[in-house]
């Protein structure tokens, strides 16, 4: 699965409630796994199961792991996105939807985080 680290000087838990905040404003799921972890859910599995590609766009099931942890340097925080799944419960063109909807998101998260 591919993965990505956005650099940003936001504290962990300022870093972690803009980027969930990111996530819920378009309409996701965020489901803590623990204080600074959580499972970003889209769309629906069913409906991509039964329909593919033909479950369109926004009800295509993607999921996303976000992780936030301090900076190696101890200045601000790591925000790391990654790929729960490839999209590829909706063929061909639900890997592609996938790929371009998580750069859609890591531009963004990146965008709302201070730098």
């Amino acid at each position: 699965m591919a993965a990505d680290d956005i650099l940003t000087t936001a504290h962990p838990a300022q870093a972690r409630d803009l980027t969930y905040g990111v996530f819920s404003a378009e309409g996701c799921e965020v489901r803590p796994l623990d204080e600074f972890s959580a499972e970003i859910v889209r769309g629906s599995a069913s409906m991509t199961a039964m329909f593919g590609a033909l479950a369109g766009k926004k009800r295509q099931h993607l999921k996303y792991t976000v992780k936030v942890f301090a900076a190696p340097d101890g200045n601000g925080s790591v925000v790391r996105l990654d790929r729960g799944n490839t999209g590829a419960m909706a063929g061909a063109v639900g890997v592609s939807r996938a790929r371009q909807a998580f750069a859609e998101w890591q531009g963004r998260v990146a965008a709302a985080l201070p730098h």
